[in-house]
């Protein structure tokens, strides 16, 4: 029987009666009530392991389709840069199925600003795994210096060719592999977040009455752990009229995450989402742990994506890891005897940007944990599938000397 992992309500402006589903290969939607062109919708976003059965009967179904999902976050996005709560529907590269429903507005839909003129219901569950390293997994094309200054097409023989076999079998995972399609009950729930709340407490030998005035938060010995005694007034419900970014300041604000801060009400969002999509894309007890991302493709690494990364480490006495993470097909490159360490590479799964590191540059930091077997798999699969032959290489550099040595003598003879 299909269960619900996870559901969001949200509100989202639609002009010209059309809208898009970002971090899918799906074309432009619009909405069944064709006389609307420019409306306040409401829209709850629903995530199932498998297939669900017909929602309720307030609801009336509208459509039903497929599509591939690039990270497994997706988000509704209408013509003039609106754009809805990111929401994690399972894992990258899946295709997935999706249904649509209709219905008047009712309390409790979207935002329950009063403002929808409908509301939709879109439900979305995993079907099977397509990754494949030739179309997903693709490097950058072949890059010569004076191809990219003077902007000169590449001839075909200067980009990437897809190979002529794969070197090793694609891995197919199934549904039950990943995090994100399996339910965890202490999920953004105020029991789970009490439950680590105890546990951290007894970890460090104190009363979670006295864990908690240490974050700030004024309550004396004996009084009942409930959502309003855990919480500072000024962080209490009702700051914004979003509620999940209401939701979120107000957890940061009971440990005092967001003191010294005057985040707008876009940084809340982009947060909040962010912090939530984490915590789903981990098990249990997950080791999370951030790592500078550099280069080509840093600026935006969606969550949910697995791949390899590089950095530089402390090389610890009986070589102990830096923070215990890292550690999937750990590679040490190279060691740096002065400043005693070693720059080490291994695979991980983004979870979010760190907002708290601030890299320089083209460097991003990222909070990350290391990648589960099937994860892995796509990486090294990908790796072995596009690694370099160093004939073609050698072939591919003189291709490139011969179009600089053109371009060369175009410029002479245009200057003179």
């Amino acid at each position: 029987m299909a269960q619900l992992l996870r559901r969001l309500d949200d509100e989202i402006y639609v002009e010209y009666n059309m809208f898009g589903l970002h971090g899918t290969d799906l074309p432009a939607w619009s909405s069944p009530t064709d006389e609307i062109y420019h409306f306040v919708a409401a829209v709850r976003l629903e995530s199932w392991d498998a297939e669900p059965g017909p929602a309720d009967a307030s609801w009336t179904p509208v459509s039903s389709t497929t599509f591939v999902a690039e990270s497994g976050v997706v988000a509704i996005v209408s013509t003039m840069e609106g754009k809805g709560h990111d929401f994690l529907i399972g894992p990258p590269r899946f295709e997935y199925g999706v249904d649509m429903y209709l219905r008047e507005p009712e309390p409790g839909d979207g935002h329950a600003t009063g403002e929808c003129e409908e509301a939709w219901l879109l439900r979305f569950w995993p079907i099977r795994d397509v990754f494949d390293p030739i179309t997903h997994a693709a490097p950058f094309s072949y890059i010569a210096r004076g191809v990219l200054y003077y902007s000169i097409d590449l001839e075909p023989e200067q980009l990437v060719q897809p190979p002529a076999r794969r070197e090793v079998p694609v891995p197919v995972s199934a549904v039950a592999d990943w995090a994100s399609l399996r339910a965890d009950p202490d999920l953004d729930t105020f029991d789970g977040w009490l439950r680590m709340v105890r546990r951290k407490a007894e970890d460090r030998g104190v009363t979670v009455h006295e864990l908690l005035r240490e974050a700030g938060i004024d309550i004396e010995d004996g009084v009942d752990l409930t959502l309003a005694s855990c919480t500072p007034p000024r962080a209490r419900a009702g700051r914004f009229q979003d509620p999940l970014i209401d939701r979120y300041h107000a957890e940061q604000a009971r440990w005092g995450s967001l003191s010294g801060r005057d985040l707008g009400v876009a940084q809340l969002r982009e947060y909040a989402d962010g912090e939530r999509i984490a915590k789903e894309l981990c098990r249990s007890g997950t080791q999370t742990f951030s790592v500078p991302v550099e280069g080509r493709g840093a600026l935006y690494v969606p969550p949910g994506v697995s791949r390899r990364v590089w950095r530089w480490e402390d090389d610890m006495l009986g070589g102990e890891l830096m923070d215990e993470g890292l550690t999937v097909d750990r590679q040490v490159l190279a060691r740096n005897p002065w400043t005693r360490q070693i720059l080490v590479s291994g695979i991980v799964t983004v979870l979010r940007r760190d907002h708290d590191r601030h890299g320089c540059g083209d460097i991003v930091w990222y909070v990350v944990r290391d990648a589960e077997p099937h994860e892995a798999a796509r990486v090294l699969c990908a790796e072995a599938t596009w690694e370099e032959d160093p004939d073609q290489r050698r072939a591919l550099d003189e291709v490139a000397r011969e179009k600089l040595i053109e371009l060369r003598a175009t410029y002479r003879s245009r200057e003179s």
